[in-house]
């Protein structure tokens, strides 16, 4: 019998809280967010974790300094980059725990759903070769839909 470590069971009533929260976040959310093309983003600076702490020392010294930059540097904007920077940190690291999350679950029950389905191909294939009713047919029906790596003609 095959171990099953996966089982996602929501009620309908927990269903609904989630689609919520998830229209919540699209209604609330997506607007105030920017989508890039993937040639835009190519072009942008990265600010990864170390560049955090420049960034808000940058901003430290700007504000201290004001009549030195303010002809090259837009301060107060530079300021609201900062602070939506550290939210939108804060948001991420929670969505993509979520979402790696999903993406973990997903691969675990789709391993499971896998290897039971391809337990009973297997098994199917078997009662075929002993003459069981229906089997033939069966092992047919789900060969069509087995997928399977398309090898090279010998010719080729």
């Amino acid at each position: 019998m095959q171990e099953s470590l996966f089982e996602f069971n929501l009620t309908a009533e927990q269903e609904t809280q989630i689609e919520d929260a998830i229209n919540v976040l699209e209604t609330v959310l997506m607007p105030q967010m920017y989508v890039l093309e993937k040639s835009e983003k190519a072009e942008l600076l990265r600010m990864g974790d170390k560049s955090v702490a420049f960034v808000d020392k940058s901003l430290e010294i700007a504000k201290q300094d004001t009549a030195l930059l303010d002809a090259f540097v837009d301060v107060l904007a530079l300021e609201k980059d900062v602070n939506a920077i550290s939210r939108l940190r804060a948001l991420s690291f929670k969505m993509e725990r979520i979402a790696s999350a999903l993406d973990d679950s997903k691969a675990l029950a789709g391993h499971e759903a896998y290897n039971a389905s391809l337990m009973v191909y297997s098994l199917m294939k078997n009662a075929a070769k002993m003459g069981h009713p229906g089997a033939k047919e069966k092992v047919a029906e789900l060969k069509q839909r087995f997928p399977r790596t398309r090898t090279k003609k010998a010719s080729e």
